[in-house]
């Protein structure tokens, strides 16, 4: 709801925009940064309301972002013909705060790996030293004391929000490795594809279709990788592996696309495949860190992916500068998604096996919780069983 709101507001303020930087602050970032919220915990509520049919759940959600890429194009030119850039902005901004609408529709869940006791500010205060409560220290300060509760405060803070523990987990810390390697690698094809053709004497329009081919097998792929089963010897994750390892494969191979037809094919092959992965990567994410930590898990994972996002066209563009090829970029690109899946592999090693299943992965005081909330209903049944007997 939050996010809706935020996107909306930077929408809206652009309607007093003087500056390029003043967009660059609207439409750039409040919009980008209330989008993540929105995408963050609408796919976060998915993966903790869905464990049988998740990735099926996963590819319903994900397939409306493609047809409104394919639909919002058209939709903007003809707002801004009609109303000009400004009002455009403003009914952009109208219908997206119809999210905070619709996300007030998902009613949050309990799990049981929910139940916490947070006591870091107790632990804080008892590590106190006592003898720092003396009038003898007043002046002798312990200055590392002071600096180590102090982390130790911040540190509780962020656990608060966020389980920094899943960053001590090898098999998570080599999964955030291959997301940013597929995210350094993902946009790259879509930023080139056009100017390549352009380059080969495709013209300007026929070029400009092959993004649409590669729009089409988005939605092909989004919609159809609902449909994969799963085994238990090849799982989300090895899905997720397998998917990004074809993408880096046929594009280490589209340097040797120069007709508009082979283009055609390996943009709607390279589609279908960009398309899969986006649910496989939601469902891989609640199998690597579990549902109870599905928020944590994806927040830390979408923002590795975001800096590859964000890395990879610049050193793309500058290997176009340097070689004056686009052949380069490809298999830059080409080459990343293929270590990815590579990496992603590893995890089928036995040294990366998770001996708990991700409805399992509780905190060990949520366990004596759990085991105490349980004692005491047992007991609570055994005196009303009593007192019905005596009664009777």
């Amino acid at each position: 709801m939050a996010g809706g709101v935020i996107s909306s507001a930077g929408f809206l303020l652009s309607l007093w925009a003087t500056s390029l930087f003043h967009l660059y602050v609207t439409v750039g970032f409040l919009t980008g940064f209330g989008y993540s919220l929105s995408l963050i915990t609408t796919m976060a509520t998915i993966g903790r309301y869905f464990t049988t049919h998740r990735l099926r759940a996963n590819s319903i959600a994900a397939i409306g972002a493609s047809f409104v890429s394919f639909a919002f194009p058209p939709l903007f030119q003809y707002l801004m013909d009609e109303y000009t850039w400004r009002g455009a902005l403003v009914i952009i901004g109208g219908i997206v705060l119809q999210v905070a609408g619709f996300g007030a529709l998902e009613r949050p869940i309990l799990l049981k790996g929910d139940v916490t006791a947070d006591k870091s500010s107790e632990n804080v205060q008892e590590s106190s030293p006592q003898s720092s409560r003396s009038p003898d220290n007043k002046i002798n300060v312990n200055v590392t004391t002071e600096k180590h509760s102090l982390t130790k405060v911040i540190l509780g803070k962020i656990s608060s929000v966020i389980d920094i523990t899943l960053l001590t987990e090898p098999r998570f810390l080599v999964f955030c490795v291959a997301v940013f390697l597929f995210g350094f690698g993902r946009f790259v094809p879509n930023i080139y594809i056009v100017p390549r053709a352009r380059a080969f004497g495709v013209e300007e329009y026929p070029s400009a279709f092959l993004l649409s081919i590669l729009a089409i097998g988005d939605i092909i792929g989004r919609a159809s990788v609902g449909l994969l089963p799963e085994w238990s010897r090849f799982r989300r994750v090895d899905q997720y592996a397998m998917n990004t390892f074809l993408m880096g494969f046929i594009t280490l191979f589209a340097p040797l696309a120069k007709t508009y037809a082979t283009m055609a094919v390996y943009s709607g092959f390279y589609g279908l495949l960009m398309g899969g992965c986006v649910p496989l990567l939601y469902s891989a994410i609640a199998e690597i860190g579990g549902a109870n930590r599905i928020s944590s898990s994806l927040g830390i994972a979408m923002f590795i992916r975001g800096i590859g996002n964000l890395a990879g066209p610049p050193i793309s563009g500058w290997l176009r500068d340097i070689t004056g090829s686009f052949d380069a970029t490809l298999l830059e690109a080409g080459g990343c998604m293929v270590l990815a899946g590579l990496l992603l592999s590893l995890l089928r090693l036995p040294m990366f096996h998770s001996t708990e299943t991700e409805e399992d992965i509780v905190e060990p005081e949520v366990k004596c919780l759990l085991t105490a909330e349980k004692v005491q209903t047992e007991t609570v049944s055994v005196q009303t069983h009593i007192f019905r007997e005596t009664t009777c």
